[in-house]
């Protein structure tokens, strides 16, 4: 039984039909509880969620996000209440729920998740892979105050260990953390992620669990481009699209494109049938 989270708004829903789609094929063998943490998603969109799951064994659980959990919640112009869906995860999710893998909708899963959902935290509260690389990750480190941990992670992609971060994870602990340190959150909940967990943050490969187009340029660096691709297909779990630019828009240029076009189509398709059948 694998759980897994999402959180997003109605913008995010066609992405997240296409990742699901993927993640359904790409792990057949897998129960699947997903719970979807959003604030304003309506039942056509949770029916158009249903229709990309086709008929694997997954269990759907929307948990509807009431505005007055943030009353309280500090925000900036790139600090919305939105922000904090997955470091409230624990708060939120029902007690039966010990662990979980939150995944951005804007991801591909290419291979099975069962080796990452396995993955013994030790004494870590989450698994993720490293955001930049070499000397900006350590500067980044630097200017946030992280000291602990080995890198700093990217949140689109997060293995959480919801038992033990109830141990410690309260809303004034949040909330304190973006106040004392809401000028050097450039990249938000991401940032507060860092720095509230540092030394409790474990890695795994971006090559594996994380991978985008700057990390498959430094693989094809090494190889040609037909292999650097060959080789994800065949090695990588999870293909992240988090720059600016994403493959459902005709602006992407970028060599990953590929793997979410496999999964597009089909998704747009039980989409359209899902309208044309009223909903």
């Amino acid at each position: 039984m694998m759980n897994l989270l999402v959180t997003l708004d109605s913008g995010y829903v066609y992405p997240l039909c296409c990742m699901l789609r993927s993640l359904v094929e790409s792990n057949p063998n897998e129960c699947i509880n997903l719970y979807v943490a959003h604030s304003s998603l309506t039942e056509h969109n949770f029916r158009q969620i249903a229709n990309a799951l086709g008929n694997s064994d997954t269990e759907i659980y929307p948990i509807r996000l009431d505005d007055r959990l943030f009353e309280n919640a500090p925000t900036k112009s790139r600090i919305t209440k939105e922000t904090y869906y997955r470091i409230f995860a624990p708060l939120y999710l029902p007690k039966s729920v010990d662990k979980i893998l939150y995944i951005d909708p804007d991801t591909i899963i290419l291979n099975s998740l069962h080796f990452f959902y396995s993955t013994d935290f030790g004494d870590n509260l989450i698994i993720g892979a490293k955001h930049f690389d070499g000397f900006v990750d350590s500067w980044n480190k630097f200017r946030r105050g992280i000291h602990r941990s080995d890198h700093y992670i990217n949140a689109g992609v997060m293995l959480m260990n919801i038992e033990k971060m109830r141990e410690c994870v309260t809303e004034k602990l949040i909330f304190d953390c973006v106040n004392k340190n809401q000028y050097r959150l450039f990249l938000a909940d991401q940032d507060v992620i860092n720095i509230l967990f540092d030394g409790r943050i474990g890695t795994m490969s971006e090559y594996m669990i994380n991978l985008d187009e700057r990390c498959f340029k430094r693989l094809a660096n090494h190889i040609t481009v037909d292999d650097a691709l060959a080789h994800v297909e065949q090695n990588t779990m999870i293909v992240h699209y988090n720059g600016k630019e994403k493959p459902w828009n005709n602006e992407y240029s970028g060599y990953l494109k590929g793997f979410f076009d496999i999964y597009a189509k089909p998704a747009l398709k039980k989409e359209i049938r899902c309208v044309y059948a009223g909903a």
